[in-house]
């Protein structure tokens, strides 16, 4: 009798520690979940395909881009922007994120502040950007991106 008490007290420790230890594991750092989506677009970025960076945005038309003193809104716009202005391989190079910090500011937005670093054949712009990220249908998305050189 006392070793089938001993057997379910051991059952359900077991049990808890394996609920606990799946809890953990489900419920991601939303700082890691930020890393993660900006990286996808680097990898996108270094594919050549700006649809799939785009994925790292909003697509709303209340994405607010800001770079070069110019101040842009909308998915669609800022997409057509960087299909103008990257038409090719050569001119998107190979793209890296630098991130210096992030700061979460609710348990749905963070600020991240980082470097971009673009290398190409003939040169090697770099620059900061500040990003508003936010969680909209349960995905982190960038609402607001300032940029510069």
């Amino acid at each position: 009798m006392l070793r089938k008490g001993w057997i379910q007290k051991c059952m359900l420790q077991g049990t808890t520690l394996l609920l606990l230890l799946l809890s953990c594991y489900a419920s991601a750092v939303p700082t890691d979940e930020i890393t993660q989506m900006l990286k996808g677009q680097e990898d996108a970025w270094n594919r050549g395909d700006l649809d799939a960076y785009m994925q790292g945005y909003w697509k709303s038309s209340q994405l607010r881009f800001v770079s070069n003193g110019k101040f842009r809104y909308g998915w669609d716009e800022t997409l057509a922007a960087y299909k103008k202005n990257y038409p090719n391989k050569e001119t998107l190079g190979e793209l890296k994120f630098t991130i210096k910090e992030i700061k979460m500011l609710s348990n749905y937005a963070a600020m991240v502040v980082g470097r971009w670093d673009l290398h190409r054949p003939k040169d090697a712009p770099t620059g900061v950007f500040t990003l508003l990220v936010e969680k909209i249908d349960d995905r982190w998305v960038i609402t607001m991106d300032h940029s510069s050189d």
